[in-house]
């Protein structure tokens, strides 16, 4: 009952360090205790071996969680991992197996096992393991709180004798069982004394609070730190000190307890005369070595009934923070005096600072905006997509660059090229953001004036170039058909003949003239004649490929190069523009006519070697056509190579 209760306190309690071990502890002394108590109001053998064996669910484990709890007390149970507890459990879990299983291997009782017996005092190999395994963790255990004891000062001696006597409770019982003095004979005094052990456990953890005050742990939370720590009693001697305050010692002064301050610390005259009179928190300035600036706190340490029992003296060099808050203060003058204006934000755009110039530039003071976000001085003439994309990257960790135009306090508009930096702490969290501006206003009224200037030079410079193209239009084309003109033909016939050399490809030639021209003009008149040949260029343009060279050659002679277009694809093509020219009508005046086309065509290289040679073949071969007028006429060498004939001398 008493260690089920203890279970349960600790339970109740489990969030104090080491609790939860203890609780395990009790549990098993439970059922350590319950099972031996049913044991000795057992009658058969059968029925007290059984549960003499049933002990063994709380012995077992008993010792690991013993040593587990003392981890946990001595502030060392950082290294209890998963592995680590399955590792210490091992040897209890078999030692549990091979004794319910001895019949089978023997390996536990190893033959030894009597019925009369109320202890287990001997048996097989198993036995043994089992047996040093357990005594061996109490061994370590006592150890480990030895030196706790031992490293524990004076202020802490009560509760490290209260944890050491526990772990004590269990040897004594096995002594005086070995010795044979036993009040009760037969009886296993270790599940009381491991009871016993349990209560001063919790005496320690839930009465001294030892958990909380970590004794042991003072290695971690005391010894290690940066400050100087002394404790003294009402006479002014030393009964604690710290290794730090041990390094500002005078030499060879030795252990320092039950000595006065003064004459421990004799070097530190700045602080000593302090000591006795001053009661709080103080800095002062050393004349001398070792630091410039101490930072000395003074305690006064009572008891629950407020008798002073001593003092307790804190100081630590913060040399180096005094000079942190002199470079601070040269910093904060910087920002201050800084002709650039600034903001300061919270992580959530809340304004915390602006400096002069801000105020100077927006006419806000830090009153009117402490609180409030940056939107105090939007323009409305930004995009949402700017202060979406400026959020996000200051939110990541990243710097902002960037244009803004803002409003000042009097509604008037104003630019700025904004720096925005995110503050980051240690862990890389965004603590603050620090907004630079600069006033750009004037340098962005000069950029406009230059943007339309610019504007306006680019219009002229377009109408320069539209000129231009104009200009070399009329020098490349036929005023009046908008074909090409013969000197172009000529000089792009000239590049494609020349490119045929690098590239094999034929070059076709169709020339061709309107029949009976000249009748045209002169029944009807030169105007007649001029619209006859537009509607002939204008078909030529529309029916014609982009690589195609159409051209007025002369008069009412029209000339297509097709570069890449074999004879029987040039023969058809022309084919094509005399069948639809013959289906056209022209109207002058009341009178409505009907004209057509003579076409003759010739290839290079097949039928010519220069381009000269390649007009002449076709210009034979359209002499050919107007024989015959409304036809398309190929170049013929063997018929059309030695005669004279030309276009011209039929019209």
């Amino acid at each position: 009952m008493v260690a089920l209760l203890v279970a349960w306190l600790s339970w109740q309690r489990r969030a104090a360090p080491g609790a939860p071990a203890l609780c395990v502890l009790m549990l098993t002394l439970a059922v350590w205790s319950l099972t031996y108590a049913v044991y000795w109001l057992s009658f058969t053998p059968e029925t007290r071996a059984f549960w003499l064996n049933m002990t063994y669910f709380g012995v077992a484990p008993a010792p690991v969680v013993f040593f587990i709890l003392v981890q946990f007390f001595i502030g060392r149970s950082g290294w209890l991992k998963g592995y680590v507890y399955f590792l210490l459990g091992l040897i209890p879990a078999l030692t549990l197996l091979f004794l319910w299983t001895d019949p089978l291997h023997g390996l536990f009782f190893g033959g030894y096992r009597s019925v009369d017996e109320s202890m287990i005092y001997r048996g097989g190999p198993w036995f043994y393991v089992f047996l040093i395994y357990s005594y061996g963790l109490l061994a370590v255990c006592v150890v480990l709180l030895f030196r706790a004891h031992m490293r524990s000062p004076h202020f802490y001696s009560r509760q490290t004798r209260v944890m050491l006597a526990g772990a004590l409770l269990p040897w004594l019982a096995n002594v005086l069982l070995l010795s044979g003095w036993n009040p009760l004979p037969g009886l296993d005094l270790t599940p009381i004394a491991f009871t016993g052990t349990g209560l001063l456990f919790a005496y320690g953890l839930f009465g001294y609070r030892m958990m909380d005050l970590a004794p042991v742990g003072r290695d971690v939370l005391v010894e290690n730190l940066d400050d100087a720590i002394v404790v003294v009693d009402t006479q002014g001697r030393i009964v604690d000190i710290n290794p730090k305050a041990m390094e500002l010692a005078d030499p060879g002064v030795g252990a320092p307890f039950g000595k006065q301050m003064q004459d421990v610390f004799s070097r530190w005259v700045d602080i000593i005369p302090h000591y006795a009179t001053f009661e709080g928190r103080t800095e002062l300035k050393l004349e001398r070595a070792p630091f410039s600036y101490v930072d000395l706190r003074i305690l006064p340490l009572r008891d629950r009934q407020g008798r002073l029992m001593g003092k307790l003296a804190i100081w630590s060099d913060i040399s180096a923070r005094k000079q942190a808050d002199e470079q601070l203060r040269v910093f904060f003058r910087a920002v201050e005096q800084n002709p650039v204006a600034i903001m300061i934000t919270d992580p959530e755009g809340r304004i915390e600072y602006v400096n002069p110039q801000f105020v100077k530039l927006t006419g806000y003071p830090l009153e009117e905006v402490r609180g409030k976000t940056p939107r105090v001085l939007r323009s409305g003439e930004n995009s949402e997509d700017t202060y979406k994309n400026l959020w996000q990257a200051i939110k990541s960790g990243q710097v902002w660059r960037g244009e803004i135009l803002n409003h000042k306090k009097n509604g008037e508009m104003y630019w700025t090229n904004e720096l925005i930096a995110p503050v980051l702490d240690g862990h890389g969290a965004v603590t603050n953001f620090v907004s630079m501006q600069q006033d750009i206003t004037e340098r962005k009224h000069a950029e406009s004036e230059l943007r339309v200037m610019n504007t306006r030079l680019q219009v002229q410079l377009a109408e320069i170039e539209t000129l231009h193209d104009q200009l070399r239009e009329e020098a490349i084309r036929d005023g009046l058909t908008r074909l090409f003109n013969r000197r172009y033909m000529e000089e792009t016939l000239e590049r494609e003949v020349s490119r045929v050399e690098r590239d094999p490809q034929p070059i076709s030639v169709v020339m061709m003239d309107v029949d009976l021209f000249k009748s045209i003009n002169d029944t009807f008149g030169h105007q007649a004649g001029d619209a006859v040949l537009q509607t002939l260029g204008t078909m030529l343009l529309e029916n014609t490929r982009i690589s195609d060279i159409a051209c007025r050659f002369g008069g009412d002679e029209m000339v297509v190069v097709m570069p890449g277009a074999s004879m029987d694809v040039a023969i058809a093509r022309a084919e094509e523009w005399r069948a639809a020219f013959s289906q056209m009508t022209f109207t002058f005046g009341e009178e409505k006519i009907n004209t057509t086309l003579s076409l003759g065509a010739a290839s290079f290289p097949d039928q010519a070697r220069s381009p000269n040679e390649l007009l002449t073949a076709a210009d034979k071969a359209l002499y050919w056509a107007k024989v015959k007028r409304n036809h398309v006429v190929r170049y013929d060498p063997k018929l059309m190579a030695h005669r004279q004939n030309r276009s011209d001398d039929i019209r």
